[in-house]
């Protein structure tokens, strides 16, 4: 089926939209336990389905064309809380399995998209002006923890990751702990109100660097407004979003347009296998 789909989405938008509802009508029967755990061959598919319909190479118009219908936002909500949460089971999955090994570090690099990590935080690192020793926040940092890792194992860069969710903090710390980490990265069981700007600041001898925040990290509105509140004039941070084709639909509250009281610095398109356009922003002076 994957081959007649890519044939017949290129003539057609139609098509997709109709690829889009038959994907919706099996997601929006699972709940979120389902999800999370179930054992059912039937929810990898549908990630696969997905995975493949929004990787596919369309024109932007016509992706956003078909986004912009309002009928369709729903449908839209609940593809991007499946995978959401289909992420999270990957991830706790992954996490659980360096917890048991006796090669902690040869089972995280076998995760599936730990080439995708390498080439993002590369290009964080280098939008960034990053150096090694110096410390970033991550805001959203999951039950396995990648960005960070990857950050100080290619970088050296310390770094503190804020994860609202108390289990999936408390799996990340654990994490780290098999992974001998613990001393160079920490983790905040909070959200974005746990950041007060404390720490941030422009001179060299500013304490943390940046604030990056992760492309599931929601609602993107509500963090910017807080972030403009309470960090300091001349900030650096990083955002990743879905912004090209069909990704768009993952956006759980798109962030296109440059938000009040930041000016962006560059914006860096993905390149595969990296899905994530990261735009880099300066709290305006």
């Amino acid at each position: 089926m994957v081959g007649e789909v890519s044939k017949k989405l290129e003539l057609s938008p139609e098509y997709i939209v109709k690829e889009i509802l038959g994907l919706y009508r099996d997601i929006r029967k699972l709940s979120e336990e389902e999800i999370l755990y179930g054992t059912s061959d039937l929810n990898r598919e549908l990630f696969r389905k997905l995975d493949f319909l929004v990787n596919l190479e369309i024109e932007d118009v016509i992706a956003w064309n078909i986004l912009q219908k309002k009928e369709l936002e729903p449908v839209f909500a609940e593809i991007n809380r499946f995978r959401n949460l289909y992420t999270v089971k990957l991830e706790t999955e992954h996490a659980n399995e360096i917890l048991v090994s006796d090669s902690p570090w040869a089972v995280l690099k076998n995760f599936p998209f730990y080439g995708n990590y390498l080439k993002l935080v590369r290009t964080e690192y280098e939008g960034l002006g990053l150096s090694p020793g110096d410390r970033v926040f991550f805001l959203g940092s999951g039950p396995l923890p990648l960005t960070l890792i990857v950050f100080f194992q290619q970088h050296g860069v310390k770094s503190t990751g804020v994860e609202q969710d108390t289990v999936r903090a408390n799996l990340s710390k654990k994490v780290l702990g098999k992974l001998r980490l613990s001393e160079v990265i920490k983790i905040i069981n909070g959200n974005h109100f746990s950041l007060n700007g404390e720490g941030f600041a422009l001179n060299p001898d500013a304490e943390i660097k940046a604030l990056m925040i992760a492309a599931q990290a929601e609602p993107k509105k509500e963090i910017f407004e807080h972030l403009l509140e309470v960090m300091p004039a001349g900030s650096r941070i990083s955002c990743r979003i879905y912004e090209k084709g069909l990704r768009r639909m993952l956006n759980g509250d798109c962030l296109f347009d440059l938000p009040e009281g930041f000016d962006e610095q560059a914006r860096v398109d993905p390149e595969p296998p990296v899905y994530n356009t990261v735009v880099f922003l300066e709290k305006e002076r």
